[in-house]
């Protein structure tokens, strides 16, 4: 799907900017939140973390850093010992937190021919930058001529569940130009991508629902998005991305995330995981949850997959 809001360019091989001028790796931190107006009133806002990850700067050979903890002291023999580590944050291992590169775009771009076994550092962030680049001419028509700096929830403990990840990409000058949203259906488990060129930092677009997230909410609805990107003084980011849902009925959904970002350093990403160690598991958590209260509790009627509104059960009590 492309979402245009001004006419694309042609697009052009880009190098990486001078390391002191680059947007660096970094770990965003704010809030998301939820406003259901339609058919009952149901609100909800909670701390989230992205880690944001400069694609281009890793496909370029900027590593991540690696973080880990002494957990135990393992005998070898009766004269030797060894200290045994428990990783934090990796992405060439298994760990707390992990990035890893598979877990981005596979399901909407088919991988490059590099061999899936072989797919590892180096390789697999540039098969990323690649599988990213081609999905942004798919849905806008062209890739992004600067860096791309990726919103991502890595996998936590093993488990990988993100409701949405974020992809930005700027020209050489560091202007914002294209945002991708990855969309995720947590009970379906299925993937989808909106794709849009922006108007410098403060853009506002809206277009027709073509994905179905939630089961309580029908698919014949519209999004109006409101994304504003700005640079601070060390270069990190300071990100809103707001969406709001509206349909025959009127206004039905608010939601969205703000985030500012920090630079990512070992120090920031111990203090982070101290802070939440397990967001995904409480993130899904918190949506079934949150789906229990609006069904059992408000009695919100369920919406069949892809159902319209006025084949509904909500539409049949709205009237």
């Amino acid at each position: 799907m492309i979402i245009s809001a001004y006419p694309s360019d042609a697009t052009s091989t880009h190098q990486l900017p001078h390391t002191a001028d680059r947007l660096p790796h970094q770990l965003f931190h704010g809030s998301t939140w939820h406003s259901r107006l339609l058919p009952s009133m149901h609100k909800f806002a909670y701390p989230y973390r992205y880690w944001g990850v400069n694609i281009t700067a890793l496909a370029a050979g900027e590593v991540l850093p690696e973080i880990s903890v002494s957990s135990a002291v393992k005998p070898i023999s009766n004269k030797r010992s060894r200290i045994e580590s428990l990783s934090l944050f990796s992405a060439q291992r298994k760990a707390l937190q992990q990035f890893c590169a598979e877990d981005y775009l596979s399901s909407s771009v088919e991988n490059s021919d590099v061999d899936s076994d072989d797919r590892t550092g180096l390789v697999s962030a540039n098969a990323l930058e690649q599988r990213l680049k081609t999905s942004f001419i798919e849905h806008t028509g062209s890739a992004p001529a600067g860096e791309i700096i990726g919103m991502l929830v890595c996998r936590n403990v093993g488990l990988y569940f993100s409701p949405v990840n974020f992809y930005l990409g700027f020209d050489k000058a560091q202007t914002p130009t294209h945002l991708l949203a990855e969309v995720s259906n947590t009970p379906w488990d299925k993937r989808h991508y909106y794709g849009v060129l922006l108007e410098g930092t403060d853009t506002e677009f809206c277009h027709d629902k073509n994905f179905h997230v939630s089961p309580f909410n029908p698919i014949d609805q519209q999004y109006c998005w409101q994304v504003k990107i700005k640079k601070q003084a060390d270069n990190c980011l300071q990100v809103r991305i707001a969406i709001n849902i509206s349909d025959a009925r009127g206004d039905v959904l608010k939601t969205g995330v703000k985030m500012s970002g920090i630079p990512m350093t070992k120090q920031t990403i111990r203090d982070s995981l101290r802070q939440n160690p397990f967001m995904n598991f409480t993130s899904l958590t918190r949506i079934y949850w949150h789906a229990f209260k609006l069904y059992a509790i408000k009695k919100v009627p369920y919406v069949n997959y892809d159902e319209k509104l006025a084949d509904s059960q909500q539409q049949q009590d709205y009237k």
